[in-house]
């Protein structure tokens, strides 16, 4: 008896189980952000191979955060009613088919396409990772696991793009996207086997409308629109730094290769090991104060971008990863904390915010660079943070 009431506890880090829990996750994230993100410093190779403009080759990125942000929604609200589990290894499988068949396009319009339909399946893991640890993971050790989670995501996103440009610019990038699949081959055989069998989902026995409602009901919320616009600005500012600067630094005075701007994406290394220090703060200080000095750390990053010397520009890159993935944990956490049912719908609509906050950083910025260069693309980074911290909703 004490056996099987034991099976039923959620898990907590003094068992396997937890272990198991966290390490497939990691290794989904880290598949699913380094695919996101590994077009992003090879910008200039697509402008240069298809002879289109800066802003036309960031639909590689907005194109696939897009239709992610639509899977956000739709894979989250799956996954509240039908489970996580399958949906979580449906979208790894498709994801990693998708990175096989890329190197095929013909064109870059085909590309585009390609990056459209993975974006959407993209989506499966970041919409119910959350809701999986959030039932699956006691409470008392939920911020070390989703810390641990978020690090991963960040891990993800500079090991994409660190590889990615190091091995485009040695190599090619068809045969850089066949080594990222064959990685994602092992990573999704790994997370299938390592990730147990959802224990504490019930599926929603009540119409599908009132399921919706229940859903949409968080969009009412007003501490979960904050954070929600939380999530918008922070990727807005970061997406927009990170989406150009790869074109600033091969510009003069620089005139970087990619192989060089690619190692700059070291930066990240503090948005991996901020996010487990911000934790452990937060348990004293508070999540909230905790995001708002993530934000603080984000502007004085952005500022040094800003100055000449190489120097301050990587320093403040440092920060700028720092300051993001410190506020965006917070912020992560606050939604899973808050969200009482629908925590996967919670963060998805927390997730939509912040990718879409992507796809306006890489693209609609992409105007602010063409006409004012690397001053009109921080410079309105500045003017968002700067907006939202004074926002009044932000003090309640």
């Amino acid at each position: 008896m004490a056996r099987n009431q034991s099976a039923m506890t959620p898990y907590s880090s003094r068992e396997a189980g937890f272990w198991r829990v966290t390490i497939a996750l990691m290794l989904a994230s880290l598949l699913i952000f380094s695919t996101l993100y590994v077009f992003q410093p090879l910008l200039p190779v697509f402008v240069q191979e298809f002879d289109i403009s800066a802003t036309e080759s960031s639909f590689l990125m907005s194109a696939a955060v897009i239709s992610m942000a639509v899977g956000l929604f739709v894979l989250g609200f799956l996954a509240d009613r039908y489970g996580r589990l399958r949906l979580m290894q449906l979208s790894l499988v498709i994801t990693v088919i998708i990175l096989i068949a890329m190197p095929f396009s013909s064109s870059f319009e085909w590309l585009v396409a390609l990056r459209l339909l993975q974006g959407f399946f993209l989506a499966g893991i970041p919409a119910a990772a959350m809701g999986y640890l959030g039932e699956e993971v006691s409470s008392n050790h939920l911020g070390l696991a989703m810390t641990l989670y978020i690090s991963s995501n960040a891990f993800g996103g500079m090991g994409g793009r660190i590889v990615g440009g190091y091995l485009t610019d040695v190599f090619q990038w068809e045969s850089m996207l066949f080594i990222l699949a064959g990685v994602g081959v092992i990573s999704m055989i790994l997370f299938i086997w390592l990730l147990p069998k959802e224990r504490f989902f019930e599926k929603m026995d009540q119409s599908l409308k009132e399921d919706l409602r229940g859903m949409v009901v968080h969009l009412k919320d007003r501490s979960m629109l904050v954070l929600f616009m939380v999530g918008l600005l922070l990727q807005i500012v970061f997406t927009a730094v990170w989406t150009y600067l790869p074109f600033y630094l091969q510009s003069d005075p620089y005139s970087w290769s990619l192989k060089w701007i690619s190692i700059t994406y070291f930066a990240y290394i503090l948005g991996v090991l901020a996010p487990p220090f911000a934790g452990k703060l937060s348990d004293s200080l508070g999540q909230t104060r905790i995001m708002f000095a993530g934000l603080v750390i984000l502007i004085g990053g952005v500022v040094l971008t800003l100055m000449s010397p190489v120097g301050f520009i990587l320093t403040g890159l440092a920060l700028l990863c720092s300051g993001f993935f410190v506020a965006h944990s917070m912020a992560a956490a606050l939604v899973s904390k808050s969200a009482t049912h629908h925590r996967s719908g919670a963060s998805g609509f927390y997730l939509i915010s912040y990718y879409t906050g992507v796809a306006i950083g890489s693209t609609a910025v992409g105007a602010l660079w063409e006409n004012y260069q690397w001053i009109g693309v921080a410079a309105t980074s500045l003017v968002l943070v700067f907006i939202f911290i004074c926002f009044p909703l932000f003090k309640k």
